[in-house]
C-alpha cells in the first residue's frame, strides 16, 4: 500500500481484542488506533506499516466519538494502565462484549455461542484494586510506566486502587524521597492489602537476584517491617500472606510471591458461578490445573468433592496445601511444571468428572492434549485473554467437547481486559 493511498483522517469503528481501535480504510486495508474509541475521527500523524495492516502510532483527535468522556484520573493521558478510562461505563461494557464475541468468532470459529456474552460487574469501577505493582528506576523513584514506554510516571495516588493501597503508596513515596539509593536496589515493589489483616504486604523484587542488597537497603526493609509485612523475591524466608474471603466464608491465604486477583468483589461472583456450575453438573471429583493458592480449589472442595490440584509456584502450592489441611479438606496438591505433573497424573489412570484450569495469559495449549486424552465429562476454563481462550476452546471443541456456558466478568474496570469463563461438556458416545 503506497503512502498516497493512506487517508489522513480515519474514523474508528470498534474496539478489537487487545484494546485498540479498528478502522477499515477505503482501500479495504485494516488499520489500528491505540487509544482510539468507537466513533472517534482522528488524523493519523505517524503510521507504522506491518504485514497486512497499518497502525497509527501518533494521531490527533479531530472529533470525539459519542461515548468518549473526560477521564477522572489526572494521569490517564500518560499512564499505560487504564486504557478505557475515557470510555463511558456503558461503552466499556459494549466494547468488552464485542471483544469476547469477535475472539470467539474469528479465532475460535464459534458461529453460535450458548448465549450473548454477558459481562458481569460487581462493586465499584474505581477504588477496586487490592494490589498495585510499581516500578522503581535507577534513581530510586517509584511509579508506573507511561503508555508504550519505560518512562516512569511518579504518582501520589491511583484512583482505581483501594484507599488502603493509596495510603501505603504515599508512605513509600515519602521514603523514596529521603532514601532513593536504598530503593534503587530494587526494580519493583508490589503493595497488596487483604481483608483480614491490618498491615499491608510489600513484595520487593531486587534489581539483581544474584547479588545481595546493600546494608542500607536491608536497614530500610527492617524499618518498613514496623508498618508492613515485607517479602523479597528470591528470599528463602516464608512469603507473607494476604487474606481474602471467598464464597461460603472460606478464607484464601495468598503468598506475596504468587498471583492473586485484583478485584475481590468480582472474583467472588466468578468463583460462585464456578461452584454453581459444578453443582449443576453433579461434579464429585475434579483436577485443577494452575490452581494457585486455591481461589477455585477450596470452594470446589465444599460439599465433599474430591480434588487434585497442580500448581507451578511452590509458595502458592504450599499455601494451598496448608489451607486444605487447616479446613480439613482432602486434597492432593502437586507442585512443579503443570504439563509434566498432569501428564504423570493421567498416566497413573487418575480420573475426574471435571478438569478446571485458570492458565496464564499465554493459554493452555501445552496441556490440551492431556485433557483430551484423560476425557473428563466436563472442562471448566477461566482466562483473562479472549484470544488464547478462543484458540484453546476451538481445540477442545474439535475433540468433541460442546461449549455450554460462555460468560464475561469485568474484573478490570477502566481497562480493556476482561475475565471470561467457559464450561464445556463431552459429547456422549
Amino acid at each position: 500500500m503506497n503512502q498516497d493511498d493512506v487517508p489522513e483522517q480515519w474514523v474508528v469503528e470498534r474496539i478489537v481484542p487487545g484494546g485498540e481501535g479498528f478502522v477499515r480504510l477505503p482501500s479495504g486495508f485494516a488499520a489500528f488506533v491505540p487509544g482510539g474509541l468507537p466513533g472517534d475521527r482522528i488524523r493519523a500523524l505517524r503510521v507504522e506499516r506491518r504485514k497486512g495492516y497499518l497502525r497509527a502510532v501518533e494521531w490527533e483527535l479531530l472529533e470525539a466519538g459519542p461515548e468518549r468522556v473526560t477521564p477522572p484520573c489526572r494521569f490517564a493521558h500518560r499512564c499505560g494502565g487504564c486504557d478505557f478510562m475515557a470510555l463511558t461505563a456503558l461503552g466499556q461494557q459494549r466494547a468488552k462484549v464485542g471483544m469476547l464475541r469477535e475472539a470467539m468468532s474469528r479465532t475460535g470459529g464459534f458461529e453460535n455461542l450458548p448465549s450473548l456474552p454477558e459481562v458481569r460487574s460487581a462493586g465499584p469501577a474505581l477504588g477496586y484494586r487490592t494490589r498495585l505493582r510499581l516500578h522503581i528506576d535507577a534513581r530510586g523513584k517509584i511509579g508506573l510506566f507511561a503508555r508504550g514506554s519505560h518512562e516512569l510516571i511518579e504518582l501520589d495516588e491511583c484512583i482505581v486502587c483501594h484507599e488502603r493501597v493509596n495510603a501505603e503508596l504515599g508512605v513509600l513515596r515519602e521514603l523514596s524521597e529521603t532514601e532513593p539509593g536504598s530503593f534503587a536496589q530494587f526494580s519493583e515493589v508490589e503493595i497488596r492489602v487483604g481483608e483480614a489483616e491490618d498491615r499491608a504486604v510489600l513484595f520487593f523484587v531486587p534489581r539483581s537476584l544474584q547479588r545481595r542488597v546493600s546494608s542500607a537497603a536491608s536497614a530500610l526493609l527492617d524499618r518498613l517491617r514496623a508498618r508492613f509485612r515485607v517479602s523479597i523475591a528470591g528470599s528463602h524466608e516464608r512469603s507473607e500472606l494476604s487474606r481474602m474471603t471467598l464464597p461460603g466464608g472460606l478464607e484464601l491465604r495468598t503468598p506475596a510471591a504468587s498471583f492473586a486477583q485484583v478485584n475481590w468483589s468480582v472474583n467472588r461472583v466468578l468463583v460462585q458461578r464456578v461452584v454453581e456450575l459444578a453443582a449443576l453438573h453433579e461434579v464429585q471429583s475434579f483436577i485443577e490445573l494452575y490452581a494457585g493458592a486455591g481461589n477455585f480449589t477450596l470452594p470446589l472442595l465444599v460439599g465433599g468433592r474430591r480434588g487434585t490440584a497442580i500448581e507451578g509456584n511452590a509458595a502458592a502450592a504450599a499455601a494451598l496445601r496448608d489451607s486444605a489441611r487447616r479446613m480439613r479438606y482432602e486434597l492432593v496438591v502437586l507442585t512443579g511444571d503443570v504439563r509434566e505433573r498432569f501428564a504423570e497424573l493421567r498416566r497413573s489412570a487418575q480420573s475426574a468428572d471435571l478438569v478446571f484450569l485458570d492458565p496464564p495469559r499465554a493459554g493452555a495449549k501445552g496441556v490440551l492434549a492431556e485433557i483430551i486424552e484423560l476425557g473428563p465429562a466436563h472442562v471448566g476454563f477461566c482466562s483473562c485473554d479472549p484470544v488464547t481462550l478462543a484458540r484453546d476452546l476451538r481445540t477442545l471443541s474439535a475433540a468433541g467437547y460442546a461449549l455450554r456456558v460462555f460468560e464475561g466478568f469485568d474484573m478490570f474496570p477502566q481497562t480493556h481486559h476482561v475475565e471470561a469463563l467457559a464450561w464445556l461438556t463431552r459429547a456422549s458416545g
